[in-house]
């Protein structure tokens, strides 16, 4: 938790710095906020692949600290029903946060640009269920790192196309205790900006 705290703390810094070198002119608030469809390939053991998928969804939002920077801040929930050989459950909610990337944007000249990114965050999952074993009912530290693309509508609307992210948890095991998972998303994406 005390890492969590300190890179929570270095967010919150680098964001507050960004935002006091702003310039007269640029939009005082900017972002966009998303709704999103997650589906995850996990495993049970590490080295074993009993495998399994969870499905969900997460809620996002970010805030432009400069044209090609933004904070970003999620939360997400994602539910497997039936797991290998134990058939039980397992519900994992994540509340993560980070920062993001914007790259160039692809077909400019066209009417619906694409908008790739890469981002990084970090936080907390909690698991419930009989799958997490001996996590089951516990909160352990989480991160994605990845990127995804957005189809532009406008100035307001995007579709979130792709998002591939390595989806990293540190739920107890009894062997090495990491989840090295494969996060596949898509959704809706509502712009917004303010200009001074």
């Amino acid at each position: 938790m005390r890492v969590i705290a300190r890179i929570t703390g270095l967010l919150l810094g680098t964001t507050l710095a960004a935002m006091g070198q702003a310039t007269p002119g640029t939009p005082v608030v900017a972002g966009d906020a998303a709704l999103t469809y997650h589906w995850i390939h996990s495993n049970t053991q590490p080295g074993d692949c009993g495998c399994f998928y969870l499905n969900g969804g997460g809620i996002s939002g970010s805030w432009n600290l400069r044209s090609q920077l933004a904070m970003v801040a999620e939360i997400s929930g994602e539910v497997a029903t039936n797991g290998p050989s134990t058939g039980n459950s397992l519900t994992l909610t994540s509340y993560l946060a980070g920062a993001r990337f914007i790259l160039p944007q692809l077909r400019r000249r066209t009417s619906h640009s694409l908008q790739p990114f890469a981002q990084l965050l970090v936080g907390a999952a909690h698991a419930g269920g009989g799958i997490a074993g001996a996590g089951d009912n516990t909160t352990a530290f989480a991160t994605h790192i990845g990127g995804g693309i957005d189809l532009l509508f406008g100035s307001r609307f995007a579709v979130r196309i792709a998002q591939a992210d390595y989806d990293l948890t540190e739920f107890a095991n009894s062997t090495n205790n990491h989840q090295n998972n494969l996060l596949l998303s898509a959704g809706v994406v509502y712009r917004w900006s303010q200009k001074r």
